[in-house]
This record gives structure tokens, C-alpha cells and sequence, in this order.
């Protein structure tokens, strides 16, 4: 009963709610390496899957991980229809929602993380959210797109160029269509120089954005 009292109070906001989350998690990440996790899940769909989506951000010690508490958190309105995203600016756009997160993720570096990186799924792989990113902040980011490199190579053949570094092995649990199995991971690592995109419909919002990215 208290927390539906707390709940229905008009003082209460999800802003301050999510601030609160954040300053305590903060509060916890003194010297530690902090994976921000970042991802989206649908809250509430219909059946034309229109409704409300949650974008959270949480934060994991990457030594043990402890879950240390949420970092950003996000509600989506999704209407329905098909807008001209391409006249919308970047950040009115849902998909800056990837970006707003990482931005509050360095809020932790200056808490007193020893280092923070960004985990993201492919929907985050971004140039805007690449060239965006706060100094300091790695990211971990599962590639959509086979970036042209400032050199004129391609990312994906760049990286099989590339010698192992190591290999880890993940076990797959059991999902609709996919019987549980063990998969075998090869690290590679380099930094490499992303170029921006030439994409001519959106040639205004991206000239504002730097030639390269080093990752």
C-alpha cells in the first residue's frame, strides 16, 4: 500500500526517480571497471505494435559481476505510422536514445570509475553515437555495418586480417527454433580510423560531424 501511495503521488516524478537510481549507483563505482549496459525491450505493446518501449542503461562491475544499479533509463512512445525520420535533427530521433545513455554513462568516470565502457547491441552502431561519445568511454558495441575505413579498407575484412588474440567459449542456452549449444569466440583487437558516411540525404547533418572516428 505505501509504495502504490508513493507511486500516485503527483510529487513524484520518473525523472527524479531515474536521477535518484543514478546517484546512488554512482555512489558504488569508486575504482571499479563499469560495464554500462545498454538495451531496449517493449513495455507495453499492442497488437498494431504501437505502445511504450524502456530503454535502460544498468551498471555491472566487470571484475565479479555485481550489478552496482541503474545508470539512464528511457520511456519510448512509439504511435504507429512510419514518420520521415530522415527531417528529423539526430537527437529528435528515437535512436539518440543510444547516445543520451552513453553521455550519462561518463557521469560514473567522474564519480570516480577507473574506467567505464559502453555495451550496445547493433542498433547502436551509430556514426552520430560514435562521434559522440565522451572522452575516456569505451565502447563494446556488436557491429551492423561494414564501415569504410579511412584508408579505403572495409571493417569486416580488416578484422579477419587480424591475428587471435585469444578464444572464449559462451554456452547458448535453448530459445524458440535454436537447440542449446556451446559457441566458440575468436578475440581480435586494432584501432582502426571509421570514415564518415557519404550518404547524400543526410549530407547537412553529417558534415557537422568529424571525417574520422578512431576506435
Amino acid at each position: 500500500m505505501r509504495i502504490t501511495r508513493f507511486l500516485r503521488n503527483r510529487a513524484v516524478t520518473v525523472h527524479e526517480m531515474i536521477a535518484t537510481a543514478f546517484k546512488r549507483t554512482a555512489g558504488r563505482v569508486q575504482d571499479r571497471h563499469i560495464l554500462a549496459i545498454q538495451d531496449t525491450t517493449d513495455a507495453r505493446t499492442n497488437d498494431d505494435n504501437t505502445g511504450i518501449a524502456l530503454h535502460p542503461m544498468i551498471a555491472v562491475d566487470a571484475s565479479d559481476g555485481a550489478l552496482l544499479g541503474l545508470v539512464h533509463a528511457e520511456f519510448l512512445r512509439r504511435p504507429g505510422g512510419r514518420p520521415n525520420r530522415r527531417t528529423l535533427p539526430y537527437e529528435a530521433k528515437e535512436s539518440a536514445r543510444w547516445l543520451r545513455a552513453t553521455r550519462q554513462a561518463a557521469g560514473l568516470q567522474q564519480a570516480g570509475a577507473a574506467s567505464v565502457t559502453v555495451v550496445a547491441d547493433r542498433e547502436c552502431d551509430i556514426y552520430e553515437d560514435l562521434a559522440g561519445r565522451p572522452q575516456g568511454i569505451d565502447l563494446l558495441i556488436r557491429a551492423s555495418h561494414d564501415r569504410l575505413l579511412a584508408d579505403g579498407r572495409r571493417l569486416f575484412a580488416t578484422a579477419d586480417t587480424l591475428p587471435e588474440a585469444g578464444q572464449i567459449t559462451v554456452d547458448l542456452p535453448a530459445a524458440p527454433g535454436r537447440k542449446a549449444r556451446t559457441a566458440t569466440l575468436s578475440l581480435r583487437f586494432t584501432t582502426v580510423e571509421i570514415a564518415r558516411p557519404a550518404d547524400r540525404k543526410r549530407h547537412a547533418e553529417l558534415a557537422a560531424l568529424p571525417h574520422t572516428v578512431s576506435l
